[in-house]
């Protein structure tokens, strides 16, 4: 059988199919040969002795065929079974067995007949299956303890065979119960089985053929339940990647249609005539170059995922005195944000420890957060970033006085093209620059952190470990 629920069901069959049967058998012999046979043995060694001591005050009984074939008849009836007298030597006087007729004055083939004649009482029982039968062997002697015959009795057990047959068949019929029972069961056993794996079996194939899987109930055995588990987050994992892709793709379509729609208008206008005014065509060359420079950050921020999702980013690290090193990189988003008329904070202290980071990775996360800092602070507010440090810890915080994020957004800002619904916040872009942030971060086994209300700003924490000398 190659389905599981054959096999299923043959691993609880088998076992009826054998042990049962072998059960069985064992029952039976230990039955009619330790209790049937031991009683056949003691009742016909009795029945011999009874005989015996009869004969023996009438000892011309073992030396006449005659008489010896008289008295037997005159007893058969009263005694069960066959009643044999022989001679000294072991001749056959007389019996009341038919099967032993011809050996009349000849020594008949009897098992324990040797030993009976050496005086030493037999008792032989035939164990069979179908005709069990057993022999009881008594010598006789006279007053002086001389032997003069042998005195047996024989005796089938017919009656008792047949009563073992009605045993056998009671143990078949419990056998084909058990087994009616066991694959009843093993059926059950096996539906409840095939059932989950079934579920899987199809997830598994809608997922390979591109179709959106459900998640699947857990059921059956924990070690199901397990695979179920497995399934299901491999289904939500590709349910993801596949809405990840179609942001992408539209965030694609709208980030670089955008521009490229500003482009081919500028260039249709100077197509037109417009490129003989000097004034006209410098201004429009300008918005050319603008747009084409507001596309650079997309294709950094796509080169950039791109090297994350292939394992090719790698991390330069080297020792950065964080003194020396801070202030010079934040002086571009101070006059960025000065220009804008928003108010500048900066505290780093000039006592900073000496770290090891790619201070390019870790200048790209600080540049991400002040350009979002001041790109979402309305004219009049501030932006502040700030700098310490303890035993074993550099924090470094950036926040801003915009709009804020909600609390339910502040985790998801950080998954790739998340768009908030807030309509002031993350407008444009891919939103792929907090997502790298954390990722360049972490790289650096550090965290970042978000903290922010709504309508009050936003504070983004960066902790990267100081690695011990």
């Amino acid at each position: 059988m190659k389905t599981l629920r054959g096999r299923f069901l043959l691993s609880h069959i088998i076992p009826i199919l054998v042990v049962i049967p072998l059960a069985g058998i064992a029952l039976i012999y230990l039955l009619e040969s330790q209790v049937l046979l031991s009683e056949l043995s003691d009742d016909l060694t009795e029945r011999a002795n009874v005989i015996a001591e009869a004969v023996s005050d009438q000892p011309e009984l073992l030396k006449n065929p005659d008489l010896a074939a008289s008295y037997i008849a005159r007893i058969e009836l009263n005694i069960e079974g066959e009643v044999l007298f022989l001679g000294s030597k072991g001749t056959l006087l007389a019996t009341s067995d038919p099967d032993l007729g011809e050996d009349i004055g000849q020594i008949p083939e009897i098992d324990g007949l040797e030993k009976a004649v050496k005086s030493i009482p037999s008792v032989v029982v035939h164990y069979s299956w179908s005709n069990p039968s057993g022999t009881a062997l008594v010598p006789v002697s006279d007053v002086n303890q001389q032997l003069i015959g042998v005195v047996g009795v024989t005796e089938k057990l017919d009656a008792a065979a047949s009563q073992f047959g009605d045993l056998r068949r009671l143990i078949v019929l419990t056998i084909l119960i058990a087994l009616v029972v066991g694959a009843g069961f093993a059926l059950i056993l096996a539906r409840r089985l095939e059932r989950p794996l079934v579920s899987v079996t199809d997830a598994v194939s809608d997922i390979a053929e591109g179709r959106r899987t459900e998640p699947i109930a857990e059921e059956g055995p924990e070690e199901i339940q397990n695979l179920i588990r497995s399934v299901n987050a491999l289904a939500a994992n590709l349910r993801s990647l596949e809405d990840t892709r179609r942001k992408l793709l539209a965030n694609i379509v709208h980030e670089v249609g955008r521009p490229l729609g500003a482009i081919r208008s500028a260039i249709h206008a100077l197509r037109q005539g417009l490129a003989e005014d000097p004034a006209t065509r410098d201004e429009l060359l300008m918005g050319i170059e603008d747009e084409v420079v507001r596309m650079q950050p997309l294709l950094d921020d796509l080169a950039q995922l791109h090297g994350q999702v292939m394992g090719k980013v790698r991390i330069n690290r080297q020792a950065v005195a964080l003194s020396d090193w801070l202030p010079p990189l934040i002086i571009p988003w101070r006059a960025a944000a000065l220009d804008k008329g928003i108010h500048w904070e900066a505290q780093i202290p000039k006592d900073l420890p000496t770290i090891t980071v790619d201070p390019d990775r870790i200048g790209q996360v600080i540049g991400n957060l002040l350009s979002n800092a001041i790109k979402y602070t309305p004219e009049g507010g501030s932006v502040r970033i700030s700098a310490s440090s303890s035993v074993d810890e550099i924090r470094i915080r950036v926040g801003d006085t915009g709009p804020g994020i909600a609390q339910d957004e502040q985790e998801r800002v950080f998954e790739p093209f998340y768009r908030s619904q807030e309509p002031r916040r993350f407008p444009q872009g891919l939103g792929l620059g907090l997502t790298i942030a954390r990722d360049l971060v972490e790289a650096h086994g550090g965290r970042l952190e978000i903290s922010s209300q709504k309508g009050k700003g936003s504070d983004f924490l960066i902790i990267l470990p100081i690695e011990p000398d």
